[in-house]
């Protein structure tokens, strides 16, 4: 492979001086190349398949925001709380099952992979005892605080 260097013969001052700046239009009006380049930009983006999916969408609209608050607004701020993190718990506790079924699929696992699928199972172990515990606290939380509807412990657990 060869490799060609060029040689400019022009002074570098040249590139020094600025170019006159162009005249300035009113503000809020965009010239026909301005208009076309968004236009350019927007196609761009449409043929390169820049979309958000509708999960995303609901969040990024604070649908997603506000339901999460309805499905708990009758229960005090604590339970609430326990209640998301009976969430978070199950949400950890299924990605990490999916880790660990991609960990036992390898045919040859190595000393490292053995290890590693132990640490995640007794921590999986250790999440899905924390997930018991948030349960039966929650359910004397709700019967210290006089609330009888099962409804909301099904909510958290399915």
């Amino acid at each position: 492979m060869t490799f060609i260097i060029h040689q400019a013969t022009t002074d570098i001052s040249a590139f020094q001086t600025k170019p006159p700046a162009p005249a300035k239009e009113p503000a809020g009006e965009k010239t026909s190349e301005e208009q076309a380049a968004a236009a350019a930009t927007d196609t761009a983006e449409e043929a390169q398949g820049i979309t958000l999916s509708n999960e995303d969408k609901h969040v990024l609209s604070g649908e997603k925001a506000k339901e999460d608050e309805e499905k708990y607004e009758d229960v005090p701020a604590y339970i609430q709380r326990m209640l998301e993190r009976l969430e978070e718990i199950k949400e950890e506790i299924t990605l990490l099952k999916e880790e660990l079924m991609e960990l036992q699929a390898e045919r040859t696992p190595d000393e490292a992979t053995q290890q590693l699928t132990e640490m995640k199972s007794q921590y999986l172990m250790q999440l899905q005892e924390q997930y018991f515990d948030i349960i039966k606290n929650i359910q004397e939380a709700l019967k210290k605080e006089g609330i009888t509807d099962p409804g909301i412990i099904i909510r958290a657990i399915t």
